[in-house]
C-alpha cells in the first residue's frame, strides 16, 4: 500500500513539473523560438485588470464654427527635462506594464511591421496632410556616423565605414505641440485642443578635432574627439490619431498611484505637463519668439506674455 501510495505521489509530481516546463516554454505563432512571457507582469497583490481595454479616448464635445467667436493658434515646447514632466519621460525602458510617452509613439509607429495598416503615421508639416513612407520615417530615426579605418602598421587612414546607429525612446527629450485656444460662445467656455505633436531627439554628433595620423600610437595623443548636442525632428503626428494609443497606457501617480491616469488623460484634459510657447500666429505667418528676441529670458518673458493675453481676453468677457 505504501509503495502504491509513493508512486501516485511521484507520477504526480512528474506531471506538475512537466505541466510547468511546458507552460514556461510556449511559444508564440509566428514561429519565434524566444521564450515568450505566461502571464501579465505581477504587479499588485490583486488581480490586475487588463490596462490595454480600460479606458478609450473620450470624445470631445461637439463644437459649431458658428460658436467659435476667438481662438488663437500658438506652438508650446515640452522639456522632459523639467521635473514637472518626469512622468513623461520615465521610465527610459520596459518596466513591466509602464512606458514612457516616447515609448508608446514609437510602438504605436511599429516602423519595423511595414504590413501594419493600424499603425500610427508621421507627416511632413505641421498640417498633417502630407504622410511620411515607412522607409522616411524608419531613415529619420537612425544616426550615421562615419569611422576612418586605419593600418595599425603604418597608422595611415586606408578607408571609413559608416555605421547606422538607431535612435532610442530615452534620447526624446522635448516635444513640440501646435494647440488652437478657442471661445465658445455657446458653452461660454476658453478651450484648448491640442491639434499636433512633434517629438524631438537630442543626441550626441562625434565631432574630429585632432589628426589622426599624428601620435596615433600613444594613448594620450590619439585623435581627439568632442561631442556636440544635436536636435533632430522625427515628424509631426495628428494628435486625434495618437489618441487611442495614449489612451491604453498608465501613468504613475504621485498623489496616488492607485488612481492612475491615462497619458491622454494627462495631455488631452488635465495638461499636467510644463511648457512655454516658443510662437504664436502672427503676420509674418512663420516667425518665432527667437526670431525677434535673441537672449533667452527676453524670449520668457515674451512666452508669459502671450499666455497671459489669452487670459486677459477671456476674463474681459465677464462683469464682475
Amino acid at each position: 500500500m505504501k509503495k502504491f501510495v509513493l508512486s501516485i505521489a511521484l507520477l504526480t509530481v512528474a506531471v506538475v513539473a512537466f505541466a510547468q516546463y511546458e507552460e514556461t516554454t510556449t511559444y508564440d505563432t509566428t514561429g519565434s523560438t524566444m521564450q515568450q512571457p505566461i502571464r501579465p507582469p505581477v504587479e499588485m497583490a490583486w488581480t490586475q485588470d487588463d490596462v490595454g481595454d480600460f479606458s478609450d479616448p473620450v470624445a470631445y464635445v461637439h463644437q459649431r464654427q458658428a460658436d467659435v467667436m476667438y481662438y488663437h493658434t500658438i506652438w508650446r515646447t515640452i522639456d522632459l527635462r523639467e521635473k514637472m514632466n518626469h512622468h513623461l519621460y520615465f521610465p527610459t525602458e520596459y518596466k513591466g506594464t509602464w512606458r514612457s510617452l516616447a515609448q508608446v509613439i514609437m510602438d504605436a509607429l511599429d516602423l519595423d511591421n511595414p504590413d501594419n495598416e493600424n499603425s500610427l503615421r508621421l507627416y511632413t508639416d505641421e498640417f498633417c496632410n502630407i504622410p511620411k513612407t515607412k522607409d522616411e520615417a524608419k531613415d529619420g530615426m537612425v544616426q550615421r556616423r562615419q569611422i576612418e579605418q586605419i593600418d595599425p602598421e603604418t597608422f595611415e587612414v586606408i578607408g571609413t565605414i559608416e555605421l547606422e546607429e538607431k535612435h532610442q525612446a530615452k534620447e526624446v527629450t522635448y516635444y513640440n505641440i501646435k494647440e488652437i485656444w478657442f471661445f465658445d460662445k455657446e458653452r461660454s467656455v476658453l478651450d484648448v485642443r491640442i491639434l499636433e505633436i512633434e517629438p524631438m531627439i537630442e543626441y550626441e554628433k562625434e565631432l574630429n578635432t585632432g589628426d589622426p595620423g599624428m601620435n596615433a600610437g600613444a594613448e594620450d595623443d590619439m585623435e581627439a574627439v568632442a561631442a556636440q548636442k544635436q536636435k533632430k525632428r522625427l515628424g509631426y503626428i495628428m494628435y486625434d490619431e495618437l489618441r487611442p494609443f495614449l489612451a491604453k497606457q498608465e501613468v504613475f501617480n504621485k498623489q496616488n498611484n492607485a488612481a492612475r491616469l491615462s497619458l491622454d488623460d494627462v495631455l488631452t484634459w488635465k495638461r499636467e505637463f510644463n511648457s512655454y510657447i516658443y510662437a504664436e500666429q502672427n503676420v509674418y505667418n512663420d516667425r518665432y519668439i527667437s526670431d525677434y528676441l535673441a537672449n533667452a529670458r527676453d524670449q520668457r518673458i515674451e512666452s508669459e506674455k502671450i499666455t497671459e493675453k489669452i487670459r486677459t481676453f477671456e476674463h474681459d468677457l465677464w462683469e464682475f
